[in-house]
């Protein structure tokens, strides 16, 4: 498994991990938001003005598996996970943790004291909460109706 800087050749995989999650992990409407995001980071414009961020791929035997990003506001001591996603075919099988535990050592190693901050839906949540994630607020039909939202943090 390799895990590097995503590259603007990489949009299409993304697209298409983006596709294969859809429609239990990922609304259909929200592959507008998920395109838009891809295209302002290739440009460098920031997912949040005052913070820095930073967004891979995972790569296994030369195919992306894998592909999700983090964000940090050092200034408020606020860390979180963005558009994060492993191939619907291969979940289960290790991917995601092991990206997961690579994003965290990420954050820890450019922001020691960054809580970590992320939401999700009821799908997710248990493989967040196996990593030390809480959830700090619940939202019912918080991104659709049956999709709910669990905002969750680690070290807080």
């Amino acid at each position: 498994m390799t895990i590097r800087p995503y590259q603007s050749t990489d949009f299409e995989a993304c697209m298409t991990l983006f596709k294969s999650n859809m429609p239990k992990f990922f609304l259909p409407e929200e592959m507008p938001d998920y395109s838009r995001w891809l295209e302002n980071y290739q440009k460098g414009v920031p997912y949040k003005a005052e913070g820095t961020e930073a967004y891979f791929v995972v790569e296994e035997n030369g195919e992306m598996v894998a592909c999700g990003g983090v964000f940090m506001e050092m200034h408020n001591n606020l860390a979180g996970m963005v558009w994060g996603m492993v191939d619907n075919g291969l979940h289960k099988k290790g991917i995601g943790k092991q990206f997961l535990l690579y994003r965290i050592d990420y954050i820890r190693e450019h922001c020691p004291t960054c809580k970590i901050r992320l939401d999700t839906t009821q799908h997710s949540r248990p493989f967040f909460e196996k990593y030390g994630f809480e959830v700090v607020k619940y939202t019912e039909n918080g991104y659709a109706e049956g999709m709910h939202r669990y905002d969750m943090i680690l070290g807080g």
